[in-house]
């Protein structure tokens, strides 16, 4: 079994991707699909009204939030692989704060932006992510 932190380039994308929503299908009877607070906070960012927020903040409540939590230093450990190799700006402070509680929770990255790839070449497969096509 594999753990997944699905990143919110997926979740987003989800209803509108056939490729994507085939790939959580996949996975969801078999691996286990985890959260955390930084992947949730954005999630719940792109609310449009009050409501919005209620429902998907309530879709997030019912997955498994991470167990463990990332000390400050892996995530900056993270940040800092990414200046050394020149890749600073291809992926935001969350995206190092979301790989440092995928790096905590052995868990694989599943996203479909390139974020996460930079930050696996940038850390030498330290962070695990797969990439799904929209």
């Amino acid at each position: 079994m594999t753990t997944y932190l699905v990143d919110n380039s997926v979740w987003q994308k989800a209803g509108t991707h056939p490729s994507i929503a085939q790939r959580l299908r996949e996975i969801s009877p078999r691996d286990l699909i985890i959260t955390c607070p930084p992947q949730v906070l954005e999630y719940c960012h792109s609310a449009r009204s009050p409501e919005e927020y209620r429902e998907l903040r309530e879709d997030m409540s019912e997955l498994l939030p991470a167990w463990e939590h990332p000390d400050g230093q892996v995530a900056l450990d993270i940040q800092q692989a990414l200046w050394e190799s020149g890749r600073v700006g291809s992926a935001a402070a969350f995206d190092c704060l979301i790989a440092a509680y995928a790096v905590a929770n052995d868990a694989v990255i599943l996203n479909s932006d390139q974020d996460f790839g930079h930050i696996e070449q940038a850390t030498g497969g330290a962070v695990r992510q797969e990439y799904v096509p929209a």
